[in-house]
């Protein structure tokens, strides 16, 4: 009892205090703001114009400002402009932009530079100093300046020679407006206090229209063939006969028109925009911008931007219609706003537990003050019902605080919700009640429940606790039996449409329908990539699924059982991506955010352009602290590039990743200037992609290419140089080396001859000195006719030896010669006790075959000395010349003592043979030059024991040359 009369007590409290107001409520459009925290250098501006590069030019009271969709360049009289003070600009024919000063001069903006006209000495000379704000021109395609000056002498063209042409002078007081291009320039003659006429100057033809108080900043425009014309801070229809006053109020600032709207700004009374109707000849009011500021100029730019200028506070810009904030008493709501709950156009917020506000009329704001615990407001019929006895909700009509239950969501006409502690689940429809009794449900050890459950059929609750989301039965009107899990999962909400079923929210791993037949779970839109935690969704009357996720908001449709996404906004067109709710209808979305609430069309969001949104705008290169006239093709001596960048989503924050070739890394930035320090030589295709609205990088597209040059001594033709250089160094170096080792082998082979020929030289002495022995011996016998016939021989014999000495190669006819007179001459000697033949078949051998002189003769001598004469009789001796293998072979053989028996003599008789020696020296140097220079030795008749006989097989490669 103590218990409920405390909290009878502090609910008192809170209805006694509990106090309903009005508000004002609006929606303010989601304005982007530039001011002075953004680059502008004042916050005072007064025009704003793009050019026809996607440049955006600013004027303010303290220079000119060029943003190029990522930074403001700021322009005054120390980088070319001739004033800090700019009222009008003007874009000609070639894309150069013009600007006139408060001092009447003209700068122009030309190929990335600011810089002053060439004649504004022309300007000096022909008008009066003062009252330059009320100065207009106009650039001709020629480059030719019209220039108009309100109460000056005349209006005058100033040729792009600089020759001065003066108009035709206006008549007495009258006020001319010359129609140049789309321009309307005002000119009159002096200042009047009175109603002055008024004429149109068109194509040289001066044409009356009415009578006009004209005076001050005067502008005219042309907007469907009418006339609009501000002055005295008035504005003025002309239809061709008449002026006719529009908006019936003063303080107009500005003028600006498009093809379907005009714009007119007030001073402190923001800019409102109108659609002009051609047959009531009457402005048809279509919406307030800046309400309290002083609006200068209006503009939309190529993407449907509207931009407006202020005196002020900068400028501001709004990039789609269809995003709306929420304003309370004309101040924008910028405190978190957790929940909102709607029934069709009737919307109510809860900036916190305990204050809600109407979004609909009157309006009312309901504050208690913070209580501890969330009671909700629950769409039914055509208000809302809130749980008996906690707020006074007397004086909300819409609002039915007689139920005793929590609600939580409705099936139908029934109200289903809890009691105040939660142990009971009501399902209620006024007349009947249904009550499922918790207590089962508590004994289980589970974290506590949230807010969100669903009853199906009576027959089971699914409820959503810490651990996921659980099953139970229900039996006698209380829950039955153990739970059972459906769905392990982190749960945000649980929401149920016939359509879709029952839905679960996962934290972080999406959306999930639930089967309750089945009790299982499926992921619903697995593949959407709708990001990694969702944080809020909402059923709407289309039974259309809105979903807000950490990447924006999903508007999916269910198409035969399968989710497809409908629409969708990225997170930066969000007024925050912390979003705490969300309530939709009829196509237009509520959210509930930390900072305010957003309001979005979704049938008036602009569709994004197919138009790619990067442009160069201009490339520098410097070397030497001096910029480089080239654009193309960079000198090696380049020190750095700067290359800038436009963007021509003026609006929006833009993000782009850049590289210079298909094999280079992706470079992510958001600034518009991208530095090369030192490049390298090579060439540079500058290819860019930018993120789009759904974070995806588009197709990448090749902006500029350009070249940075090797260093000559790099470059192609110094490099051939270098390779005929090198080849010459290499084909004398090679030429030399190769004489160097011609001359080695050369002295070699010299050296070899020599030896050969040394060698040669001591088998002569060799022989002669065995035939003089022959001689002494036929003396010594007084056998004097042999002595002279082998005498005759002899000299014969040393005739042709001489001359094969100095031979390295002879023919084997000379050496089958020499051979036989040889022969001849031993056989004499040794008084004929052996026979001898020598076969040689020079048909089967090659063409003037040759062979080194003197190699064979020491194994004949060998044969006659130490094999034949040691037999008593019938000596035979045998040469054979025959070819094997494209080998000479020389076959010696006799039917001497044999091998065996001659080296015993030889060793018992210390007999040392120079002939041997030096031969197998020849055949060691010839096998140096030729391995197929060979001898080989042994029996001839190993069968005969006393005269097995010597063969030698002596191998000579013979040379034909």
């Amino acid at each position: 009892m103590i218990k409920l009369l405390l909290w009878g007590l502090f609910f008192a409290a809170i209805a006694t205090t509990a106090n309903a107001q009005t508000n004002r409520i609006s929606w303010e459009y989601n304005y982007e703001h530039f001011g002075i925290e953004n680059g502008l250098p004042s916050s005072e501006s007064y025009q704003v114009y793009q050019d026809k590069s996607g440049m955006l030019w600013v004027l303010t009271d303290r220079g000119v400002v060029r943003y190029d969709g990522f930074t403001f360049h700021h322009y005054t009289v120390e980088n070319g402009l001739c004033d800090n003070i700019n009222f009008r600009m003007f874009e000609d024919f070639n894309g150069a932009v013009w600007f006139m000063g408060y001092n009447g001069m003209l700068s122009v903006f030309r190929d990335g530079k600011m810089q002053p006209y060439k004649f504004n000495h022309v300007f000096t000379k022909e008008t009066r100093p003062g009252q330059n704000a009320y100065i207009s021109f106009y650039v001709e395609r020629d480059n030719s300046i019209v220039y108009a000056k309100y109460s000056d002498r005349n209006s005058f063209r100033v040729t792009k020679e600089g020759k001065v042409q003066h108009l035709p002078k206006t008549v007495g007081d009258n006020s001319h407006f010359l129609e140049c291009g789309d321009e309307l320039l005002c000119t009159q003659t002096k200042p009047v206090a009175e109603v002055s006429n008024i004429f149109f100057v068109r194509n040289q033809k001066t044409i009356f229209a009415g009578k006009l108080y004209v005076r001050d900043a005067t502008r005219a425009k042309k907007h469907k063939g009418f006339y609009f014309i501000m002055t005295e801070q008035k504005l003025y229809l002309n239809d061709g006969e008449q002026n006719k006053l529009l908006l019936g109020n003063s303080g107009i600032i500005s003028l600006d028109s498009d093809e379907e709207f005009v714009y007119v700004g007030f001073y402190k009374g923001g800019m409102k925009k109108y659609r002009f109707d051609p047959k009531s000849k009457e402005l048809v009011f279509i919406q307030h911008y800046l309400p309290k500021y002083s609006v200068t100029s209006a503009y939309k730019d190529l993407n449907q931007t509207l931009w407006i200028t202020t005196l002020e506070s900068g400028m501001f810009s709004i990039s789609d219609e269809a995003f709306r904030q929420l304003a309370i008493n004309e101040n924008i709501l910028s405190e978190e706003v957790r929940f909102i709950n709607g029934n069709r156009n009737k919307i109510i917020i809860t900036h916190y537990i305990g204050k809600w506000q109407q979004l609909y009329a009157p309006y009312l704001c309901k504050d208690v003050g913070k209580i501890t615990r969330r009671f909700n407001l629950v769409a039914v019929n055509d208000g809302f019902v809130f749980q008996k006895g906690f707020v006074d909700w007397s004086d909300w009509k819409d609002v039915d605080a007689t139920y005793p239950l929590n609600p939580s969501y409705t099936n139908g006409s029934w109200i289903i919700g809890t009691d105040y502690h939660a142990t009971k689940m009501i399902e209620t429809n006024r007349k009947l009640k249904y009550l499922v009794d918790l207590k089962a449900a508590k004994k289980y050890d589970l974290s506590k429940a949230y807010v969100w459950y669903y009853i199906m059929d009576r027959q089971k609750a699914f409820i959503v606790y810490d651990t996921g989301l659980n099953v139970f039965d229900i039996k006698n009107s209380k829950t039955h039996g153990r739970y059972r899990s459906v769905l392990k999962q982190a749960i945000r909400k649980l929401k149920y449409n016939k359509l879709w079923g029952l839905i679960a929210v996962s934290n972080t791993e999406g959306l999930f329908k639930i089967d309750m037949q089945k009790e299982k779970a499926s992921r619903i839109a697995q593949n959407l990539e709708m990001g990694n935690q969702i944080l809020n969704i909402f059923l709407d009357e289309k039974n259309q699924l809105w979903v807000v996720s950490d990447k924006g908001l999903f508007l999916l449709v269910n198409k035969n059982g399968k989710a497809i996404v409908s629409s969708y906004l990225n997170k930066n067109l969000l007024s925050s991506s912390e979003i705490m709710d969300l309530y939709a209808y009829k196509d237009i979305a509520y959210l509930a955010t930390k900072f305010g609430v957003q309001k979005i069309d979704f049938q008036k969001v602009k569709k994004e352009r197919k138009v790619f949104p990067l442009a160069l705008f201009s490339i520098h290169g410097f070397a030497d602290n001096d910029e480089l006239s080239c654009k193309k093709i960079y000198p090696a001596k380049v020190d750095l590039i700067k290359i800038s960048l436009s963007n021509k989503n003026l609006s929006k924050k833009f993000v782009y990743r850049y590289r210079f070739g298909k094999d280079k890394t992706w470079i992510k930035s958001e600034k518009g200037e991208i530095i090369l320090n030192n490049p390298a030589n090579g060439i540079y295709d500058l290819e860019v992609s930018y993120l789009d609205t759904f974070n995806h990088w588009s197709k990448p597209k090749v902006l500029f290419g350009f070249e940075v040059e090797k260093i000559i001594f790099l470059r192609w033709y110094f490099i051939l140089l270098y390779a005929i250089m090198l080849i010459i160094l290499f084909y004398i170096i090679l030429k030399l080396s190769i004489q160097s080792v011609n001359k080695k082998n050369f002295m070699l082979n010299r050296m070899m001859e020599l030896e050969r020929m040394a060698l040669s030289a001591q088998m002569n002495p060799h022989f002669i000195f065995n035939s003089l022995n022959s001689i002494h011996s036929f003396l010594l016998y007084e056998e004097n006719e042999n002595a002279e016939k082998y005498l005759l021989r002899f000299a014969r014999l040393i005739r042709q030896t001489l001359a094969n000495s100095r031979e390295s190669y002879i023919t084997i006819g000379e050496e089958y010669e020499t051979l036989n007179n040889y022969l001849l001459l031993e056989k004499m000697r040794f008084k004929n006790m052996f026979n001898f033949r020598i076969e040689c078949d020079y048909n089967k051998l090659p063409l003037q075959p040759c062979i080194p002189p003197m190699l064979i003769q020491p194994y004949v001598e060998n044969a006659i000395l130490h094999g034949l004469v040691k037999r008593p009789n019938d000596g035979e001796l045998l040469l054979r010349f025959y070819m094997e293998d494209e080998l000479l072979k020389i076959l010696i053989q006799d039917n001497g003592i044999g091998c065996l028996a001659s080296k015993k003599e030889k060793k018992d008789s210390k007999h040392k043979s120079y002939g041997t020696q030096i031969t197998e020296e020849r055949l060691k140097s010839l096998q140096g030059k030729n391995s197929a220079y060979d001898v080989s030795i042994g029996d001839a008749d190993s069968s005969d024991l006393e005269f097995p006989g010597t063969r030698v097989l002596l191998t000579i490669p013979i040379n034909v040359n």
